[in-house]
């Protein structure tokens, strides 16, 4: 630049950059679109949209027999059922249309035979209706129950089933103090002095639902099937819980339930040393 020529005025070279910078985006943009392909660009439905393609004129397909999604259980799968495998195969075998059992009304006699996935008959061999033949629920846990998961099981206890059943599970629970009807018991013999007494006529720590069938049988002698399918579809008063707590955290419930009926009946003598200190630190001799 000479001593004669003038400089620029800032507000010029600002404005320059600006146009210039304005010009390059549009070129990029310009050019970007056009190398885009076509596959870019596909055809779809939107939801609910008709479509001509199909026979039903539905563009939302439903998914094919058979199909499940990642994670997903079979639906005969016992740890998300509780039923044995012959149990879920008579249902499918059943025949149509099948007649749901009303568990507030009385058992017809033909219903034993014709329901499926009910406690109808009694798990224990030699009682007036039993049925070695028929196997509903599960007897053993689907997978291995470490002290990690009694631990989640206590803690999924605490959260869902204190309220009504009690810390103890002998059905002192918040709900029962404030006047609701007071749940089943785990226990067949009162865990605390001022526990009251049963006024309905089923005895203390018998299973409902399995008294509906004419068995009388207590709930520690119940198969962990059952108290699976009570938690997931509920039973009486009692809502289900399927929505609330997954198939593998009602399992170890089930292993919790198992150790508060277990701390009521367990033998002195047979218990580890550090727990028979921890029980005579207690009070509790032998």
């Amino acid at each position: 630049m000479t001593s004669g020529e003038r400089a620029p005025k800032p507000e010029t070279c600002t404005m320059t950059r600006r146009l210039l910078t304005v010009c390059l985006f549009h070129f990029a943009l310009l050019t970007g679109l056009g190398c885009q392909q076509k596959m870019a660009q596909q055809p779809y439905y939107r939801p609910y949209e008709p479509a001509d393609f199909f026979a039903d004129g539905r563009s939302s397909r439903p998914l094919e027999a058979g199909v499940v999604h990642r994670g997903q259980h079979l639906d005969a799968d016992p740890l998300v059922t509780g039923l044995t495998q012959a149990e879920w195969a008579r249902f499918w075998r059943r025949a149509a249309p099948a007649t749901k059992v009303d568990v507030t009304a009385a058992t017809p006699p033909e219903d034993r035979e014709s329901a499926f996935g009910a406690p109808r008959f009694d798990p224990r061999p030699g009682q007036p209706h039993s049925n070695p033949d028929v196997q509903i629920y599960v007897t053993e846990f689907p997978f291995e129950i470490t002290g990690a998961d009694l631990s989640r099981g206590a803690e999924r206890y605490t959260a869902f089933c204190a309220g009504c059943h009690g810390p103890l599970g002998n059905g002192k629970g918040k709900i029962w103090e404030r006047g609701f009807l007071k749940p089943t018991s785990y226990h067949t013999e009162k865990v605390e002095a001022n526990e009251p007494d049963e006024t309905a006529q089923i005895p203390l720590g018998v299973s409902r639902g399995y008294w509906k069938w004419d068995i009388s049988i207590p709930v520690r002698e119940v198969p962990v099937g059952y108290f699976f399918e009570v938690i997931t579809k509920g039973y009486g008063q009692m809502p289900d819980h399927a929505a609330q707590v997954p198939p593998a955290d009602r399992w170890r419930i089930i292993a919790y339930i198992r150790t508060l009926q277990l701390s009521q009946r367990a033998e002195y003598g047979k218990l580890p040393p550090d727990i028979q200190q921890k029980v005579n630190a207690g009070g509790r001799q032998p």
